[in-house]
């Protein structure tokens, strides 16, 4: 499948991640965290999204130090 073609039609983005909790803006679930797959599966499953992007997001803590999440991109 073309990349083209698969992102053709995306009106509305999410974004998952290891390092950040939040609830889902249709159903208040909890989503990200340690919840990274279920919150994958949920938006998939549960609202119709489809699977953009995986990857690694690197940032700092309030302390300077560096830390990685895995973050995922989902859109519909």
């Amino acid at each position: 499948m073309e990349a083209q073609n698969y992102y053709e039609g995306i009106r509305h983005v999410v974004y998952v991640s290891t390092g950040i909790l939040r609830r889902c803006e249709y159903c208040e679930e909890s989503v990200g965290m340690g919840r990274f797959g279920e919150s994958i599966n949920h938006y998939i499953q549960q609202h119709g999204y489809k699977l953009l992007h995986v990857g690694q997001e690197t940032g700092t803590d309030v302390n300077g130090k560096p830390f990685h999440s895995t973050v995922a991109v989902l859109g519909k």
